[in-house]
């Protein structure tokens, strides 16, 4: 069977939507590792796509001052999966997140 020419646009289309995607999200990850983005910023409720679709564990790693082992260690007192998004948190969450590591 073969692939109609709007198939291969549509495809096109969602890849490049998921690259940009993926691109600006890096860009919040190195604006968090260079100080750019504090933690009260990456908490607040937000319309911003790339970063309500990070992975918490991934954003709370790239703060220096946090690192991989601390980030996981909170969530998991917190009972916040791993693979919970951002854009996922209850306000709870955000505050729980933000008292533990402020």
């Amino acid at each position: 069977m073969a692939t109609s020419p709007a198939d291969i646009n549509t495809r096109e289309n969602a890849i490049s939507a998921v690259l940009r995607l993926r691109v600006a999200m890096n860009k919040i990850l190195e604006q968090i590792a260079n100080g750019e983005r504090s933690l009260s910023s990456i908490l607040q409720p937000s319309d911003d796509l790339p970063l309500k679709q990070l992975y918490v564990v991934k954003a709370l790693e790239s703060f220096s001052q946090i690192g991989k082992i601390r980030a996981r260690q909170v969530l998991d007192e917190l009972n916040i999966s791993h693979k919970h998004k951002i854009g996922e948190l209850s306000q709870n969450q955000r505050e729980s997140i933000f008292e533990v590591l402020k």
